[in-house]
């Protein structure tokens, strides 16, 4: 399965228009808190594939979450795996504050997993990501 993934986006990057690393910060579970959650670290690359249409994939630093993403000017949608190797999925709005800065506010889907406590799923959460696309 990785080697279908890794041809995959080996021809997507070789036909894409424009590959764009990205750099972000991300706070997860930010209405769970009383207060800012740590920050993560994420690194990623998207691709236009169309006019205003990107794809792309990006990953925690630390390894515990990682997707494959579908953007528009307005919004992204993910599909991914955490640490455990279970299934997420994302759907969110981007607000562009420069050039080069997004805020992303996400809407995890974790009811899919069982990596919560005695196995039980994994409630959903609300991430709030910086982005820097350069």
């Amino acid at each position: 399965m990785k080697k279908i993934i890794i041809i995959i986006s080996a021809f997507s990057i070789l036909s894409a228009g424009a590959v764009t690393p990205i750099l972000g910060m991300r706070f997860n579970d930010v209405a769970a808190a009383s207060s800012l959650p740590t920050a993560v670290t994420s690194i990623g690359l998207k691709m236009e594939v169309a006019d205003g249409i990107y794809s792309g994939f990006d990953a925690n630093v630390d390894g515990t979450d990682f997707r494959i993403f579908l953007e528009r000017s307005f919004g992204k949608i993910g599909f991914g795996h955490n640490a455990g190797g279970e299934p997420t999925f994302t759907i969110g709005g981007l607000y562009p504050v420069y050039t080069n800065l997004n805020v992303e506010v996400e809407y995890l889907v974790k009811q899919m997993t069982t990596t919560g406590a005695g196995g039980a799923a994994t409630p959903d959460q609300l991430r709030l990501s910086l982005t820097v696309p350069f």
